[in-house]
This record gives C-alpha cells, sequence and structure tokens, in this order.
C-alpha cells in the first residue's frame, strides 16, 4: 500500500502498483519517457508521473540530426517516423533586408531516410509514452507533483491529491515546471533573447521555393524571428518570436502576430488568403537557465534545467541526449553510491547548452548573425561549422565554432568574415 501523507485521506490518494520504485520520473514529455524507457531497460523499476494526460499539446516540433540516434535506440525507427511525421532535411535563413536566402542542408531531399523530422508534439509525445509503457515503466497521468524531496534517500514526492511515493532517485523532467530548481531558487531568467512567441497552424501554403517542405525556414524580422515549420498533412506550423524592443502596446496575440508578419512582406502576402486552424497561442518567460542541483538524489533532464530560446531547436534535443546519457549517469550511481557520474552528467550537459547559448546570443544581435549566416565570401570550413552546430552538433572540439565558446568574451566569434551586403532574388 501506498504511504499516505497525514493530510490527505486513503480514498483520495492515488494508487500505484508498489509501495516504493527505484526511480521516479516527474514528467511524461520526451525526457521523461525516454529516460524512463532508458532505466526501466536496465531493470530498475520506474514511475512516471505526468501533470496531464496525453495526447496533450505542446510546441516543440523540430528536431535535430544529432538527435535521431536516440529515437533508435528507443525504438522509434526511421519507417515509424517516416509514418507519421514531417522529413527534415536542413534549415532555411531568409533576410528580408537583404532579400537573402541561405540554406544549411543536413541532406537532400531526394534522400529516402531524412536526417530528420519535424513531428506533431501530440502524437511523438504519445509514441514515447507508449514506448515507456511497452519497457517496463508505470506511466501515472493526471498526476501532478505538489512538492519533491530529493535531499537524502529514500527521496520523497507528494502529489497533489496527497499521496507520497518514495524511491531511491529522482529524475525531474517537469519541463518548464522545472520542480527542483524552483523549490531550490536556482532558476535564472535570461532577459536577453525573445520574450514572446506566438504561434498557430496553417494549412495549404502556398510553396514559394522547390523542396520548401523539405525545410525548416526562419525568416529575420527588426526585433525578432519567425519560423515556418512544416508538419504532416500539408500544415504549416507558423510562429512570432519577439524580444522586449518588439512588443506593441495594446495588442492582444493574434494583433502581435499579424504586425510581426508584415515586418516579411513576402510571407505576408503567402500568408494573407489563409485562415488560422486553430487559436494563436502565446508563451512568454521561457528563456532560463538552472544552476547545479544540490540535491544528493535527483537529477534534470530537458527544460528542467533550462530552456534558451526556440530558435536552433535545442529543447526536444537536449531532452533525448539528456535523457540517453542522465538514465546512464543515475544507473552508474545508484550502483556506485556515489555522486561523480552525476556530477559528469551535468557538465556534459552544460557544455551542450554552453555552444546553443553562445550561437542564439550571436543570432540575436543583427550583423554577427549575417555574417553567420549571409556572409557571401564564407568559407566552405564555417559554413560547415554553422551547419553542424544546427545539426546537433554541439560537443565536437573539432568545429572551430565549438571551441571557441568559453575562449572569447566578446561578442564577435573568431574565424567569421565580415557581412558582404549582396541581394539575389527569393
Amino acid at each position: 500500500m501506498v504511504a499516505i501523507c497525514s493530510n490527505a485521506s486513503e480514498n483520495a490518494a492515488m494508487k500505484f502498483q508498489h509501495t516504493h520504485y527505484n526511480v521516479i520520473v516527474i514528467g511524461g514529455g520526451p525526457a521523461g519517457s525516454a529516460t524512463g524507457t532508458f532505466l526501466a531497460r536496465r531493470g530498475y523499476r520506474v514511475l512516471i508521473l505526468e501533470a496531464l494526460r496525453h495526447p496533450r499539446h505542446h510546441i516543440g516540433e523540430s528536431m535535430l540530426p544529432a538527435g535521431m540516434p536516440v529515437l533508435a535506440e528507443l525504438g522509434l525507427d526511421m519507417t515509424v517516423m517516416l509514418q507519421h511525421h514531417q522529413p527534415k532535411y536542413g534549415a532555411r535563413f531568409f533576410d528580408p533586408q537583404s532579400q537573402r536566402l541561405e540554406t544549411f542542408a543536413f541532406g537532400l531531399p531526394s534522400d529516402p531516410i531524412p536526417p530528420a523530422f519535424n513531428v506533431r508534439r501530440e502524437e511523438f509525445d504519445t509514441q514515447l509514452k507508449y514506448t515507456a509503457m511497452s519497457s517496463g515503466c508505470e506511466f501515472m497521468e493526471d498526476a501532478p507533483v505538489a512538492q519533491a524531496e530529493a535531499d537524502r534517500e529514500p527521496i520523497r514526492v507528494t502529489l497533489a491529491d496527497g499521496s507520497c511515493i518514495t524511491a531511491d532517485f529522482l529524475v525531474d523532467a517537469s519541463g518548464a515546471a522545472a520542480k527542483l530548481a524552483r523549490q531550490q531558487g536556482s532558476v535564472e531568467m535570461l532577459p536577453d533573447f525573445g520574450r514572446l512567441a506566438i504561434y498557430t497552424y496553417f494549412s495549404g501554403l502556398p510553396a514559394a521555393h522547390p523542396h520548401e517542405r523539405a525545410y525548416l525556414t526562419m525568416h529575420l524580422i527588426e526585433h525578432g524571428w519567425i519560423w515556418l515549420i512544416p508538419l504532416p498533412g500539408d500544415i504549416t506550423s507558423v510562429g512570432v518570436v519577439l524580444k522586449k524592443t518588439g512588443l506593441r502596446s495594446g495588442l492582444n496575440p493574434e494583433q502581435q502576430f499579424a504586425a510581426a508578419i508584415e515586418e516579411s512582406s513576402t510571407l505576408a502576402q503567402r500568408l494573407k488568403p489563409l485562415e488560422a486552424l486553430q487559436p494563436y497561442r502565446a508563451c512568454a518567460g521561457y528563456s532560463y537557465r538552472c544552476q547545479p542541483l544540490t540535491c544528493r538524489y535527483g537529477l534534470t533532464i530537458g527544460d528542467a534545467g533550462g530552456f534558451l530560446d526556440p530558435i536552433f531547436s535545442s529543447g526536444v534535443f537536449l531532452a533525448l541526449i539528456g535523457a540517453q546519457r542522465g538514465a546512464q549517469a543515475v544507473a552508474e550511481s545508484l550502483s556506485g553510491n556515489s555522486p561523480e557520474p552525476l556530477r559528469q552528467h551535468r557538465q556534459y550537459m552544460a557544455d551542450g547548452l554552453r555552444v546553443f547559448e553562445s550561437f542564439v546570443r550571436r543570432f540575436y544581435q543583427r550583423e554577427l548573425v549575417r555574417n553567420l549566416f549571409f556572409s557571401r565570401h564564407q568559407p566552405p570550413a564555417m559554413r560547415s561549422a554553422v551547419t553542424a552546430i544546427l545539426a546537433g552538433r554541439v560537443w565536437d572540439q573539432t568545429n572551430p565554432l565549438v571551441a571557441a565558446v568559453g575562449r572569447s568574451d566578446g561578442n564577435t566569434t573568431p574565424g567569421i568574415p565580415a557581412a558582404t551586403p549582396t541581394t539575389v532574388s527569393t
């Protein structure tokens, strides 16, 4: 029988299969489901607590090539992915000011096996949920967590209904809720990135370029950027990300969206005859980092450990990599009764996050981003370095852009040539 907190009756408490688990995972999104899967396959008794119920809406539809091996290890092979999701062959950047369009290709649209995918998160997250369950995880939905204690063993989790569960270890994959970090007061907001994202979905967006749906496209605007993410069924996710300087007072989300779209006249004309398929959704205050946890038996995975900005699709990617490596660190920590594997894991993930953060900061400095993405005479080696980071290869020290992170405290990136203004047809 489950331990019951003194302020709740037994009838109000949720029922679980066990009285004690090896690992409790808070959050049933990609980070939590993948971590639970890897741990359950190692023989651990795992409970995943999801506050909502699948399928549920979530933003973050763009995958990166460097994350595909993790999905393959989870069992979501390319055949499954091709049946349900949109192939993605690279990323494109469009600058309305210079009318330049640059494509950074991960592969060719003619390749039968794409390097990455754009996904409907409702379906993708549900796939990962059932993967976790089939691997042996107990998956409890409608189970919001009120309090988590991971300073000593056994760790203790209290749910909103008063139920208390214990385990040997706690993994926080609660996303932006960042349960453990917020309890410790270690969440630091990042004010210099996008402050507001507004997005919706359109059907039948007319193609402006051959193979356009093979790529994720970003339009630069004065105080932010716009994403176009092709999804299955001729659907396109269109989102506007604005810095604080781009927010217009007195406008609702739909009006803010429309005003930003007008800054890219080509896109505005393409969207003009279309109607949004869903209400406009808005997200604000989503850029933050978390200091390393001080608790001995807890680990954060994915957005529970910090989130930068949607520009380079790092969220789900870092969640998957963190799940794969974090599960190994948890297993080694439990078997060896040592915090060292957890420390090493935290450092590894912090190194990758730092590379993304450096890239994001440069993106929001317009002259630097034009050097990175629109330089007319960019050396092939530098273009390859940019493409590799866009693909998620942020731990490769042979990449000069990765190696430069931490060495340069200024606003320039070593080795990047000055931009040469040019105009091309779009």
